[in-house]
Parts: structure tokens; C-alpha cells; sequence
């Protein structure tokens, strides 16, 4: 993981000076590398934190924005040392899960978000900032908070938010 984030984290500022398709074509081929199974994200921050203890791990459909300092996890220990302290393990095992993240089409997960092992974010979703997502969440859906949970539908946070931002043209 080291080398994903020195590459994102280093090269990828410069590359995003030359545009958008140039910073996405390059953080789309240092993800598939690592073994993370990408498709054509909209914005992949270079500050992001991937667990890729394990290939395709992770996947990040067409659309999605993953901001800055999120963390997608595939791997808890958690239960480690308890079953050690109980005497559930022999000596040499350890005791962990493994499972997949999704991050859907045109999902959304704001800055400092933490996405727990076999969590699937739906399809064009939000999740807000610092939030800690435990659960499935659902496509449509906006969820905030630690732990997450359901605020509305992203039509209905469309709706009433929509004075509160402007339309940017990002032609040239």
C-alpha cells in the first residue's frame, strides 16, 4: 500500500496540473496495479487510503468520488487479541475477516469517511464527511454521521440544497 499512496500522493498533484483526464487516466492505472478493480472514476483523491492486503478487494465503479483522507478497509483483527486473552487460538493462528468494499456508480464519499470491510456503497450515494459507514448503504441514499445512518434521498438533499451551490463549466 505504501507504494500506491507515494505515487498518488507524490506524482499525482503534478499530473492533475496537466487536467482532469490526465490525473484520472494515471490514478486509474496506479489503482488497477495495486489490484484494485476500477472502472472510470470521476475523482480518486491521491490522499485516499486503500486496504489491499488482498487483490480485488476493492472496486470503484464508473463516477465515484472518493475525497480526501478517505479510508477503505478490507481487513479487521479486531477479534485478534480477544480470542488470544480468551484462549480461542493456538499458538501461530491469528483470527481476522476479510471482505470487500464497493464504492457504487456515482457515489460520493466525503472527506475523512472511513468504509468498514464488506461494505457496499449504492450507486450515486453520499456519504458525508468523517462519517463511519458499518452498514450497506443503500443506492440514492445521503448517510452521515459515526456510525453512518440514513439522512434522505439524494433527490429529496438535491432538492432542498440546490440554491446552495453553483454549476461550474469545466470546458476549455
Amino acid at each position: 500500500m505504501s507504494k500506491l499512496w507515494l505515487l498518488l500522493f507524490r506524482f499525482g498533484p503534478l499530473i492533475r496540473r496537466l487536467g482532469q483526464t490526465p490525473y484520472r487516466r494515471f490514478t486509474v492505472a496506479t489503482l488497477r496495479r495495486a489490484g484494485i478493480v476500477v472502472a472510470n472514476p470521476q475523482w480518486v483523491s491521491p490522499r485516499a487510503y486503500f486496504d489491499i492486503g488482498r487483490p480485488n478487494a476493492i472496486t470503484i465503479e464508473d463516477g465515484a468520488v472518493i475525497s480526501h483522507d478517505v479510508k477503505l478497509l478490507t481487513h479487521d483483527f479486531s477479534l485478534d487479541r480477544v480470542a488470544v486473552q480468551l484462549g480461542a487460538l493456538r499458538e501461530g493462528e491469528e483470527f481476522v475477516r476479510y471482505a470487500p468494499v464497493l464504492v457504487g456508480t456515482n457515489a460520493f464519499i466525503g472527506m475523512n469517511a472511513i468504509v468498514l470491510p464488506g461494505i457496499s456503497v449504492g450507486a450515486g450515494s453520499i456519504v458525508g464527511a468523517g462519517s463511519v459507514v458499518t452498514r450497506d448503504v443503500p443506492e440514492n441514499t445521503v448517510v452521515a454521521g459515526n456510525p453512518a445512518r440514513e439522512i434522505c434521498g439524494t433527490a429529496e438533499y438535491l432538492a432542498r440544497s440546490r440554491g446552495k451551490f453553483i454549476v461550474k463549466n469545466h470546458q476549455r
